[in-house]
């Protein structure tokens, strides 16, 4: 069964890697970011204003932090920005535990531990991919071996944390037990593996059915939460990475995408790299907040 519905364009930005959309319920902005363009964007949806703003590394995940601040997982850690005053500060580092790879993909858990993955910076036949969870300001490893670490995602009782490596040699979705007050993963298991594309970035709803951006294959996929297909939508760009509900209800999708390897995204995508948004029919979830230490806190550099 497809999904239907008219697909809006939020803003065409020509992302080079857009990713990483989050919903601010307290400022009603779409925050998302530009990993290979080292850019954080901000958009009211209300008046279609936007910012741009450039970061001295190339960010992956965000997240609201439990003072309203943003907190951006780039480069090799955690960072936190003040939206209103533009400082930047360094929460916590994997320094050299995951070598020439960054932060990618992530997702804060019910209690504000903020999960997130590396890449290689180059590819790479080997996987350097590993897992980490920020927790009381500080890193710890979580797991190895993945390649292209993306798709986390936390059911709604917080029991199942999901993970997939989008790599086209694994093309896979985990689901693991999560103890919740311990944050220990346990009886790995595959719970899907697409069709069509490879699974990047994804989001639960309120049903806790696990939906996805299949990039490739041009579309956003909708499990249930044995992880069958309940439906996919098609949307105008062939490589959606990520996804996040938003708006009031929390009954939109905001959909991020990056250009083809070998399309400037002019003529044959012309909206490759921009913010689409399509009515899910069904509400999400509100996302917790990263809890910080404030003694992990140093100070940073205005930069911009």
């Amino acid at each position: 069964m497809n999904g239907s519905g008219d697909i809006a364009v939020l803003h065409n930005c020509a992302d080079l890697v857009g990713e990483s959309p989050l919903w601010d319920p307290d400022r009603r902005a779409l925050w998302w970011v530009d990993i290979q363009g080292k850019v954080l964007h901000r958009l009211d949806p209300s008046s279609g204003e936007s910012r741009s703003r450039e970061l001295p590394f190339p960010p992956g995940a965000l997240a609201l932090g439990e003072d309203g601040a943003i907190v951006i997982a780039g480069g090799t850690g955690w960072h936190r920005l003040c939206p209103d005053k533009g400082e930047l500060f360094e929460l916590a580092s994997i320094g050299d535990r995951s070598p020439a790879t960054r932060m990618n993909d992530g997702v804060v858990d019910p209690l504000g531990r903020f999960w997130v993955g590396t890449v290689p910076l180059k590819p790479s036949p080997q996987p350097l991919g590993q897992l980490f969870r920020l927790q009381s300001g500080a890193a710890t490893a979580i797991m190895d071996g993945l390649r292209t670490q993306n798709g986390t995602a936390i059911s709604p009782d917080g029991r199942t944390f999901y993970l997939a490596d989008s790599h086209p040699e694994v093309r896979v979705i985990w689901a693991f037990d999560l103890n919740p007050e311990s944050g220990d993963l346990a009886n790995r298991r595959v719970f899907h593996q697409p069709a069509a594309g490879r699974p990047d970035g994804a989001a639960i709803d309120a049903e806790g059915c696990y939906w996805f951006a299949a990039i490739d294959a041009g579309r956003i996929v909708r499990l249930d939460p044995q992880g069958r297909e309940m439906m996919h939508v098609p949307l105008p760009v062939s490589r959606p990475t990520n996804l996040a509900f938003w708006g009031a209800g929390l009954s939109m999708l905001c959909i991020t995408s990056m250009r083809p390897a070998k399309d400037a995204g002019s003529s044959r995508e012309p909206l490759a790299g921009a913010l689409l948004s399509f009515d899910a029919g069904v509400p999400g979830l509100p996302q917790p907040r990263c809890k910080m230490r404030s003694a992990a806190l140093h100070p940073g550099t205005d930069i911009l």
